[in-house]
């Protein structure tokens, strides 16, 4: 092939492709994240501009552009789809695009829909044809199966009026009938009847890896009608084993690599607050990062402790540090970001901290009138002084 071939193929395909973009390719919508690990937003590209330039200066309000243009999550009959609200968000017009920003960032894995039908837009002045787009961010590569981590109390051994375990997982598991994955039997073989308060809005750590569970408190309290007539759920002088299922499936559809059980002895009841005042301090040396160690009086509830206990300086100013509770929720360790320097320094506990009963500093969870109300004064936060040298 000539030279002079080559350069009229060229000239041609360099016109067809001209003619192509004046034209327009059919619409088709993208991802496009501003930077790396930022959520997409989705562009709409392939529109005629003069469609866009339209849309532009019909100027639409927040409440008009759901009629030009909606994202909506992918899910049901295409006439149920059609009719399902817009995921909220804002659109916008740039120079070759449609683009929607999302309110809150687009779930992996979630199929979307864009319906636009720009004509149906207040004030356009010409008529494009509507279409709709299919949308999806793909879903990352399951990770490793999700276990149990642990349930808290740690403890093998239980006051009889626990309130509350904590499940921990690896990883984020199904949510919604939480209650039929766990159980709680006596050492008989016995299962206990509804031992867990069960509520529509489960409770979820924000990182969703741990869950709480509490114990039903109309037959944890003495006295109340509920433990009265269908008996306490843990009863002192008794064993019991806590059952998760290893059928609950984590978010990629699997099931736990394990079942997890925690047996445990129950024993007497405990009435008593928490006192500050009781604990055990071992202060570092000046000039080290070696961490402050606290020897509770008897075990506090794990998720409190790690929010309700902190360090301040001599002038009152927080210090930065890492906080970790061990030794079955009875030893606490603050390790500071800087190393210690010289002087006076407090442990400082909200007052809202409590024990596994949900006894607090200063104030039993349930008063006995036949025992003394406690006569030490209860502050919103209480102070232990300690001295590094």
């Amino acid at each position: 092939m000539t030279a002079t071939v080559l350069r009229a193929c060229a000239i041609t395909l360099s016109l067809l492709t001209s003619a192509l973009s004046a034209i327009g390719a059919d619409p088709q919508a993208k991802l496009v994240s501003t930077k790396p690990g930022a959520p997409p937003t989705v562009e709409i590209v392939g529109i005629e501009k003069s469609s866009l330039a339209a849309l532009a200066a019909a100027k639409l309000t927040a409440d008009e552009w759901p009629k030009a243009a909606r994202l909506v999550v992918d899910e049901g009959s295409a006439d149920e789809v059609a009719k399902k609200p817009p995921v909220a968000g804002s659109w916008s017009i740039t120079a070759d695009a449609l683009k929607f920003d999302p309110l809150f960032p687009l779930v992996p894995g979630t199929k979307y829909r864009v319906f636009c039908d720009l004509a149906a837009a207040p004030r356009m002045k010409i008529e494009p044809a509507p279409f709709a787009l299919a949308v999806s961010i793909p879903k990352p590569p399951p990770g490793p199966r999700v276990s149990v981590v642990g349930v808290f109390p740690s403890a093998n051994r239980l006051p009889e009026n626990t309130l509350r375990f904590y499940v921990q997982f690896s990883g984020p598991v199904a949510r919604g009938d939480v209650y039929k994955h766990v159980k709680l039997v006596r050492a008989d073989g016995t299962r206990v009847a509804f031992p867990f308060l069960e509520i529509d809005e489960e409770l979820w750590s924000a990182d969703g890896l741990r869950l709480t569970l509490l114990f039903d408190p109309g037959r944890v309290k003495r006295g109340l009608k509920p433990r009265e007539e269908d008996g306490p759920i843990l009863e002192e002088g008794h064993r019991y084993t806590f059952e998760v299922d290893a059928n609950w499936l984590d978010l990629d559809g699997r099931p736990l690599t394990a079942a997890h059980k925690k047996t445990f002895d129950v024993l007497a009841p405990d009435d008593q607050p928490v006192w500050p005042e009781d604990w055990s301090i071992v202060a570092p040396r000046a000039r080290s990062d070696a961490p402050l160690v606290v020897k509770l009086a008897k075990p506090l509830d794990r998720a409190l402790l790690g929010r309700m206990l902190w360090v301040t300086d001599s002038d009152g100013k927080n210090v930065e540090g890492t906080l970790t509770v061990g030794g079955g929720e009875r030893v606490v360790t603050f390790a500071p970001k800087n190393p210690w320097a010289r002087g006076g320094y407090k442990l400082v506990a909200d007052a809202r901290l409590e024990d596994v009963c949900g006894n607090r500093v200063g104030e039993p969870f349930e008063l006995d009138v036949l025992k003394p109300i406690p006569l030490r004064p209860v502050t919103k936060i209480a102070e232990r002084p300690f001295t590094v040298k």
